[in-house]
């Protein structure tokens, strides 16, 4: 029962638009099986083979058309019954076929594989038809209708003289092929430029450009962020402050620690302008009294009062010469913290 179930091909359909390759697998099927004598009408086959060529060919029919054969029961009658209803489809197919030769041209594809394909289908078609091609015409074919660009290439494949249309398209395949990898050769950089540099290469010169000569310093006079020494890291911090205050904008309206007479940033701690708030060596008791001479002219302006925030006594003591002296000499001698002050509270002993 599973080889009845199982269909070997496509059923013949109502219109029998199928029917000669549907009859054309039946031939091959039947002498396969050494039945091929059940459909001729003077065979001698017996019961048991008529019978199994008839359950195969019904089984290879659509619905419709077992129904309408459905009283037939000698596979020879109902095999020619088929044929004298179907067999106008050569005289259909056949106009067809040869349009399709004549307009057939190699180039109106893009690959050799394609035409190919075309080719030996409409070949097929014709020996169907009961109409056959020659090798000679397959080959003239194909020749001729090569683009006329191609004009020299033609006559190179003329002069070979195939005698097999096979040989002709295994030729046209290799061609195909070598084309292709030299127009992906033309196209992977435009024509005289040089070569992508491999990437080790690159990597090596980067760790190159990277050696000893990018290191930084780690000695004292250069400047970490951390505590500076010396006199010339405290020149460079102001010059990089003084930088970076240049970018910022400027604003017209006085600050409280600032001299409204004056533009130029004063220290935040004593109002001087000689020297900034982090290097200001200002006793603390002068700093103290420079604040509160800054809230009383505050509390004073409410008033209607103006008054100068400054601290005469401040700006003597802090220009006095043995002040600067000393700040030179804390410069050039790289002290600490520690020796620089001791050496401050010496000085502010002498003072008091």
């Amino acid at each position: 029962m599973s080889d009845i179930i199982k269909m070997e091909f496509a059923e013949l359909t109502v219109d029998g638009s199928n029917y000669l390759t549907w009859a054309l697998d039946v031939e091959i099927y039947l002498n396969s099986c050494d039945l091929s004598s059940t459909i001729d009408p003077a065979s001698q086959s017996t019961s048991a083979q008529k019978a199994k060529a008839l359950i195969f060919l019904r089984h290879h029919l659509n619905k419709d058309l077992k129904n309408e054969y459905l009283t037939e029961k000698d596979p020879a009658v109902l095999w020619q019954s088929l044929k004298d209803r179907f067999d106008q489809q050569t005289a259909i197919m056949l106009p067809q076929a040869q349009y399709d030769w004549l307009n057939l041209r190699f180039q109106d594809f893009k690959s050799v594989t394609e035409y190919n394909s075309t080719l030996h289908r409409i070949v097929s078609q014709l020996k169907l038809c009961k109409q056959n091609i020659t090798e000679a015409e397959l080959i003239e074919k194909t020749l001729s209708t090569f683009h006329a660009s191609n004009l020299v290439l033609q006559q190179q494949y003329m002069t070979k003289n195939y005698s097999k249309h096979s040989e002709l398209i295994s030729a046209l395949l290799v061609a195909e092929k070598h084309n292709q990898l030299l127009m992906r050769n033309h196209n992977a950089r435009p024509v005289g430029s040089l070569a992508v540099p491999e990437a080790h290469a690159t990597n090596q010169s980067n760790t190159h450009r990277r050696g000893r000569g990018r290191g930084r310093g780690h000695g004292r006079g250069s400047y970490r962020g951390g505590r500076g020494r010396g006199r010339r890291n405290a020149n460079s911090l102001q010059d990089r402050n003084k930088g970076q205050n240049k970018d910022k904008p400027h604003s017209h309206k006085p600050s409280s620690h600032q001299h409204v007479t004056n533009n130029k940033q004063a220290c935040y701690r004593c109002g001087c302008e000689d020297h900034w708030s982090r290097t200001c060596r200002t006793p603390k008791y002068l700093v103290e009294a420079y604040k509160k001479m800054l809230k009383d002219s505050k509390g004073k302006s409410k008033h209607g009062e103006t008054h100068h925030a400054s601290l005469p006594e401040a700006n003597m003591t802090l220009k006095d010469d043995n002040y600067d002296d000393n700040l030179l000499k804390m410069g050039d001698m790289n002290m600490d913290d520690d020796d620089l002050l001791k050496m401050e509270l010496d000085d502010f002993g002498d003072q008091e």
